[in-house]
Formats: structure tokens, C-alpha cells, sequence
């Protein structure tokens, strides 16, 4: 049985009134979530007020839980949606990309910034969070979000294109821009 599986009947076990698939859900996916949304926010302290009602609108919502989506998806859609909803109340959010000339930036791009974070780059970027998180925070949110669903939370570029309601190519560029950012934002901050 796929791990997809197994989350969507732990989450249909739970609607059911097992509390123990619960646990599992929450043991499996609190860490990786949790890092998305301290990632995607400017202070510890919001991240946590954040991430609290995230778990408690997955447990409101339990019954209305179906398969068509896997549950991990599910539960980053009701992230996504919970941090949307908290910078439109803040006046915050910042929905509109970068109007630069993609050909432009492209050509500026430095052949290291293009290839693909490596899990040692990774490694040695958590050891760094609070450098990580001042570059993050200076990325537009479509690109910060990108990186994030797919560098830290581990989603396929697919997933994130599904989740962020974009096609591929679109997840791709901002991927392509967003990663180069980070890394020159990592250089100027370390």
C-alpha cells in the first residue's frame, strides 16, 4: 500500500472516530508542515498561531474528507488557503509577481543558480534557518511558496502545479526564478 494511501484511509479512519489514525496523521505530516508555514511567515509566534488552526480546521473538517484528493494535498490546500486568508486580513499579501522581463533576469542567472538544490545544499540550509528564512521572506509569495511546496515540503512539480492551481510550466518558472533568488539572497546574507 502507497504512503498516499495510507494517509487517505488513516484521515477516513479518523472521520470515522478513530483517534489513534489521528495520531499517526499528525506524527507523520506536523514536522514537514510546520516548516512550511514558519517558512512562509515572519515570526515564529504567527507561525505557531498559524499552524495550530491549521490542524484544528483538519480536524473540523473530518467529515467532510473524501479520497478524490490524497491527504496530503488536502492538507496543504487547507495551509495554503489558512495563510491566504490571514495576509488578506493583514493587507499583506503580495499576489502579484515580478514584472522583469523574464529573457532579462534569465540572462543574469549564473549557470550555479539554475541547477537543482542538492540534498546536501538542503542540509546545510537548515543548519542555517535563520539566514533561510530572512532570503524566503524576500522572495515574491508565488515563488516562496513554490520553493517551499516542492524543497521542503518534498512535492513533485506536479503536486505543486495541482496545489497552487498553475500549470506546470508556470510552477517550473517560478521554481527556475525563485530558486536563483534564494541562492543570491543566500550569498548576500551569508
Amino acid at each position: 500500500m502507497s504512503i498516499e494511501q495510507e494517509d487517505c484511509d488513516l484521515m477516513l479512519a479518523y472521520a470515522r472516530g478513530d483517534a489513534r489514525a489521528f495520531d499517526k496523521l499528525y506524527a507523520s505530516h506536523s514536522q514537514p508542515l510546520y516548516r512550511f508555514v514558519k517558512r512562509s511567515c515572519a515570526s515564529e509566534a504567527l507561525a505557531h498561531e498559524l499552524y495550530q488552526d491549521i490542524w484544528m480546521r483538519v480536524i473540523n473538517a473530518r467529515t467532510s474528507y473524501s479520497q478524490e484528493a490524497p491527504f496530503k494535498a488536502w492538507l496543504y490546500r487547507i495551509a495554503r488557503n489558512r495563510l491566504t486568508d490571514h495576509y488578506r486580513q493583514q493587507s499583506r499579501i503580495d499576489t502579484h509577481e515580478t514584472a522583469e522581463d523574464p529573457d532579462a533576469m534569465a540572462s543574469q542567472l549564473s549557470p550555479l543558480a539554475t541547477t537543482p538544490l542538492s540534498p546536501e545544499l538542503l542540509a546545510s540550509l537548515s543548519q542555517q534557518n535563520e539566514i533561510l528564512d530572512k532570503a524566503l521572506q524576500q522572495l515574491p509569495a508565488v515563488q516562496r511558496e513554490a520553493v517551499l511546496l516542492r524543497h521542503i515540503v518534498g512535492m513533485s512539480v506536479k503536486e505543486v502545479a495541482e496545489m497552487m492551481d498553475q500549470g506546470v510550466e508556470t510552477v517550473k518558472s517560478r521554481l527556475r526564478y525563485g530558486t536563483a533568488k534564494l541562492r543570491s539572497l543566500l550569498k548576500e546574507l551569508s
